[in-house]
């Protein structure tokens, strides 16, 4: 750079000279800069400088020598430039030449300091230096005085250095006996955290810490602990950032005594322990804490750990807990919390529930931050809660709906944010409370709306109402239905939700409907049984009586069994459908529910269909099925058969012993002995079992049971059922094997009362 580069630019006042080279050395020779008398801010970084260029302007007032390879500084360095206010030296290895034993620490980590000197006199010179920025240099030490050289020193910045804590002996322990070893081990390299929420001084500080008065910044170091000494001398300091330093050391009220006039303190993204009430008892002048990032603790020792933490923070305005993990905030924390604040950050957490109607102990309250938590129900605030409240945020939540008006009463909010939750639309009653206090931007974005017309008087409301809805066009969009979805919610027509003479007949339509069914209902209710008699008698005098006849079979036997006990279905599939199916002779296969049954048909309507189109009907018996509805519907059902069809289709296979005291089974056991078939007990008898089985399931109950032509020698009684016009009809047949005519008696019983205790009377003399 020349000297002719500037020389006709007399009336600049800003020149950016940043990365010009990053490789090389940007040579500047001298005098480059003498016609600048009004430059006020000068930016040379990361220009591989070695040294500071000589004849700067004296006007210069902002001087940025960031990312050089500058490793010296003499009295020379800033001869002249007694205006300068903030003055960047971070980044690449400066080292201060009264500070070195040797000069040999070029491309080094870490270099040893000369404690004894100076280190800071070329910069004395600079009077109006407000801002001194020394961000990583690697700087190990620094001096408490430094402030005490620098009348008007505002802030210093130390972060990203190798700064390590003082020594000490011993570390107080609090008077309540409690005591724990402290964690000295050197936490590894954290990476800085650069987002801030405001830029100040070139974004190094939050402008809350910014305004308190002065400022040191010690972020991303190595002071993983604290002693009382770490600060003497820097009694005057009003903000102090310890953030991203693994501090992991418990508090006892004593590592900050030395700074009485600390307003600010910032120990976020650190493993801090608050095991001690005592913590921050020192800081009664104490404005604003930030203990966000510290999920160490809160996730160790539980929700309730930080009870009394805050009570003697009496003065304390902004408290910050973000990113901690907190899923619940006790009741009396509320209570205990200091009722000055005007701040409270709680975001980034996993709260299920806030309590609301605790808010009312905090008559300053301006800004609640619930953002980032796991929130799903908002209940109504109201005017009695809080009175001061300005800005609520409760986006990223799981929010799908507002209370009725949720928000009552607080005429202080203007802002309200709702974004990236899960809400559809906003009832018309939210809205109104929403219209009636003084909201003046409300932040809807990223939700799932509804773009039908039950979101009619929402869309109104935007578009009748004076809030400010940022990115109304852009974010504010429809989720459903599929031909709305990515839609701006504003751009959806409301006129087709809109037809006067359509509604009304809708209108007259639905309540008519209406009107009908509650006559039915309340017809069906109380005459049911007396209808459906009249209705199945007329019908039967009108067509007569007709049989369900099965048709041909389909399958050779349905077996229906406990579909939700994983170990019956998996005997039932892999043992006995291979038994039945695939060994012994082939017949028709077997209908299994969980693999033969169509998707989609009512379960009334598989049983019968199973049921009629089988030649038999197998239950597989447990002690779970028995107690199911299944299992008497479809015993119903083949029970029909036998009364339609006089087929007994019938076959019990016990897998456990159930039904032991069941007069069903005991009949059956005596009639129809043979379909009712027991799991062994030894595996020697199951190849007896299974042929037993397939004999049981291949041949009709009646033969193998009952007396027909060919009675056994002994007497079995059977049954016949008929059903005609409403009536049962039951004959017990039984066979005289002595009688060489083989003659078979028939007893006839109808359904009234008196025949059937006739009829378990008579079918008990035969079983007897």
């Amino acid at each position: 750079i020349s000297v002719k580069s500037f020389s006709n630019l007399r009336n600049l006042t800003k020149l950016d000279l940043s990365w010009a080279n990053k490789n090389h050395a940007v040579n500047i020779v001298a005098n480059v800069f003498k016609n600048l008398t009004k430059l006020n801010h000068l930016s040379l970084t990361g220009n591989c400088l070695n040294e500071t260029p000589s004849n700067l302007p004296h006007s210069v007032e902002i001087l940025e020598l960031n990312n050089n390879k500058i490793i010296l500084l003499d009295n020379s360095s800033f001869a002249g430039l007694t205006n300068v206010k903030k003055l960047w030296l971070s980044k690449k290895l400066l080292l201060l030449e009264s500070v070195l034993e040797n000069y040999d620490c070029y491309g080094r980590q870490f270099c040893s300091y000369d404690q004894t000197g100076d280190t800071l006199s070329p910069l004395y010179g600079l009077r109006n230096l407000s801002a001194l920025n020394l961000g990583t240099n690697f700087i190990i030490k620094s001096d408490s005085k430094i402030f005490s050289k620098f009348q008007q020193l505002k802030m210093i910045y130390l972060a990203e250095n190798r700064l390590y804590p003082s020594p000490v002996k011993s570390i107080a322990n609090p008077s309540d006996g409690f005591h724990q070893r402290l964690d000295l081990s050197i936490s590894p390299y954290i990476k800085p955290h650069t987002d801030f929420a405001y830029d100040v001084s070139h974004s190094l500080i939050k402008q809350e810490c910014f305004d308190s008065g002065r400022v040191l910044i010690l972020s991303s170091n190595n002071l993983f602990f604290i002693s009382p000494k770490q600060f003497e001398g820097y009694g005057n300091i009003a903000c102090l950032n310890l953030s991203g330093n693994g501090f992991s050391a418990a508090l006892n009220g004593t590592e900050f005594s030395s700074l009485p006039n600390l307003t600010y303190l910032d120990l976020s993204f650190n493993k801090i322990d608050l095991a001690y009430d005592n913590a921050f008892i020192e800081l009664q002048k104490l404005k604003v804490l930030d203990l966000s990032y510290n999920p160490h603790y809160f996730k160790s020792y539980g929700d309730g750990s930080y009870e009394m933490l805050f009570t003697n923070l009496t003065n304390l305005t902004i408290l910050d807990i973000s990113q901690n993990r907190i899923t619940k905030i006790p009741d009396n924390v509320y209570e205990r919390l200091p009722h000055n604040l005007t701040k409270l950050r709680i975001s980034g957490n996993s709260l299920t529930d806030f309590k609301w109607n605790r808010l009312k102990c905090f008559h300053q309250l301006q800004i609640l931050d619930l953002s980032f938590n796991s929130l799903s129900h908002v209940k109504g605030i109201n005017s009695n809660i809080t009175q001061s409240l300005t800005f609520l945020d409760l986006s990223h939540n799981h929010i799908f709906h507002l209370d009725d008006g949720f928000i009552k009463g607080p005429k202080s909010l203007t802002t309200l944010s709702l974004s990236n939750n899960k809400l559809t639309t906003i009832n018309q009653s939210t809205l109104l409370s929403i219209s009636n206090n003084q909201i003046k931007t409300l932040f809807l974005q990223q939700n799932p709306f509804q773009c039908t017309c039950y979101s009619f008087e929402f869309i109104l409301w935007i578009e009748n109402s004076n809030v400010k809805i940022p990115r109304l066009t852009t974010k504010v969009k429809c989720a459903t239905p599929e031909n709305q979805k990515g839609r701006a919610l504003i751009y959806f027509d409301i006129n087709q939700c809109v037809n006067d003479s359509q509604a009304f007949q809708i209108y007259i339509l639905i309540t008519s409907f209406i009107f009908a069914f509650m006559f039915v209902t309340t017809v069906a209710h109380l005459f049911y049984w007396d209808a459906s008699y009249v209705v199945h008698f007329m019908k039967a005098r009108l067509k007569g009586y007709r049989s369900l006849n099965s048709p041909e079979s389909v399958y050779d036997v349905f077996v229906t069994y406990d579909t939700r006990d994983p170990h019956v279905s998996e005997w039932v599939m892999k043992n006995l459908r291979v038994k039945l199916e695939e060994e012994g002779e082939t017949h028709l296969p077997l209908c299994l529910e969980e693999r033969d049954w169509p998707l989609g048909v009512p379960l009334v309507d598989n049983l019968t269909q199973s049921i009629q189109y089988s030649r038999k009907t197998l239950f597989v018996l447990t002690e779970g099925y028995v107690k199911t509805g299944v299992f008497k519907l479809a015993m119903y059902l083949a029970h029909q058969r036998l009364l339609d069809e006089n087929v007994d289709v019938i076959v019990l296979l016990m897998l456990e012993p159930v039904l032991q005291h069941s007069h069903f089974l005991r009949l059956r056991r005596r009639l129809c002995e043979k379909s009712v078939v027991e799991w062994p007990r030894t595996a020697a008898a199951e190849a007896w079992f299974w042929q037993n089985l397939r004999s049981v399931v291949r041949v009709d109950n009646q033969i193998i049971n009952f007396c027909t032509n060919n009675c056994p020698d002994f007497s079995k009684p059977s049954l016949q059922f008929k059903y005609i016009h409403g009536l049962i009809t039951v004959r017990v047949i039984f066979c005289d094997s002595k009688s060489k005519n083989r003659v078979c008696t028939k007893a006839g019983f109808r359904n009234s009362a008196r025949d059937v205790r006739e009829l378990f009377a008579y079918c008990a003399v035969f079983i007897v």
